[in-house]
């Protein structure tokens, strides 16, 4: 996690701050690891000081509760989201290049960090609802803006019918990254894929990219 990251969330405690980059880092790293094999409930915190080698006295001088190592954790999921974004979006001028470039790369931080993806998706269930709702409103909001934004100035520039609803688009584009990523970094979600576009793309990002893309083209071009 960045020196930034950290500073712009009060989830932790000053003596977090004033510990090595390479110490944050495995504590943080040990804390993923934890809550991605045994969910937020089973996760033992004395194990995760064990782990990243510190006390348990340790661990909670840094974080006061479970909880606010939990939402930690998510927020930097979020805050990679959004760096993720930016740099396509000033990389990548074309709408259907962008959302490609999106789709790939959420494949590709799906297989790179395939923990941090099952926290998400663990917030998403409703055992951890009271979790969830205590993130802060602009995680989901960045996302929904940016998409809304890039339909709109597609429909400008004509590249996407002048008919289409800019907030319905931006919604069912960030369902389906969101479904490709999970497909590539949670069990259960592959299992899914295997059986809607057969075993062989489980193993084969570019069957999964090129059919929803060509899904998303029949369904926002220009008529």
């Amino acid at each position: 996690m960045s020196r930034r990251s950290l500073e712009s969330r009060p989830r932790w405690t000053p003596t977090f701050d004033r510990i090595s980059e390479d110490k944050r880092e495995r504590v943080l790293e040990c804390a993923k690891k934890a809550f991605a094999r045994h969910g937020y409930a089973g996760a033992n915190v004395n194990q995760m000081a064990r782990e990243a080698g510190i006390s348990v006295g340790s661990l909670y001088q840094y974080f006061r509760t479970k909880e606010n190592l939990f939402l930690t954790l998510i927020e930097e999921s979020h805050g990679t989201l959004t760096g993720v974004i930016d740099e396509i979006f000033s990389r990548v001028p074309g709408f259907f290049d962008r959302v490609e470039a999106l789709l790939r790369a959420a494949v590709e931080w799906s297989r790179k960090d395939p923990d941090l993806l099952n926290l998400y998706i663990a917030c998403t269930t409703e055992e951890l609802a009271p979790l969830a709702a205590k993130l802060s409103g602009r995680i989901e909001s960045v996302a929904a803006e940016r998409y809304r934004q890039m339909v709109a100035e597609a429909k400008k520039r004509g590249e996407v019918d002048e008919g289409v609803s800019e907030a319905a688009a931006a919604f069912c584009l960030d369902n389906l990254f969101l479904i490709v990523q999970f497909s590539f970094g949670s069990a259960y979600y592959r299992e899914r894929l295997g059986l809607f576009l057969g075993s062989h793309a489980v193993d084969d990002a570019e069957v999964v990219i090129r059919g929803v893309m060509d899904f998303i083209r029949r369904a926002l071009l220009h008529r």
